[in-house]
């Protein structure tokens, strides 16, 4: 989603012209972000818990080599999207329509940055109250109780 706001709005259709357009449109890279670290597997995003609990599992399972695969995936996320996040945010731009800082003019239309940011904020909001009664995880593991009984 937020590429398609950044190939809308600024025309960015390679990683190569990313160079600092989060200061053109600070909420799209800020919900990029979010997405990024989620998949890297940072807590407190739900990625993290995800692959927390899938760890578990697998030594549970004692089905050790999974860990690597959970690691290696860690690792290949963070390679590929780190660079990203550096570049959008502390690199100096290098087209003019990235130079204009007027963020409350120049994000995407709402109907476009609506769906990244609520991506975003459930993501957080998912990692951060995983243990909740309320929470995915929850329920989770209370359909898999009734229907399992473990």
């Amino acid at each position: 989603m937020c590429a398609g706001n950044l190939a809308r709005e600024m025309n960015v259709s390679k990683i190569s012209e990313m160079n600092g357009v989060a200061r053109r449109m600070p909420l799209t890279m800020g919900a990029f972000t979010v997405g990024a670290l989620g998949m890297i597997g940072i807590p407190p995003m739900a990625g993290f818990v995800s692959k927390w609990y899938l760890g578990i599992g697998a030594l549970e399972a004692n089905q050790p080599w999974v860990l690597v695969v959970l690691l290696a995936s860690s690792l290949l996320n963070a390679a590929y999207f780190l660079p990203i996040i550096y570049a959008a945010w502390f690199k100096e731009p290098e087209t003019e329509k990235a130079k204009q800082i007027f963020p409350w003019l120049k994000e995407a239309r709402l109907s476009l940055l609506f769906p990244p940011l609520i991506t975003a904020g459930l993501t957080l909001l998912m990692g951060v109250f995983a243990g909740a009664p309320f929470s995915p995880l929850t329920w989770a593991k209370l359909i898999t109780f009734r229907e399992y009984g473990f």
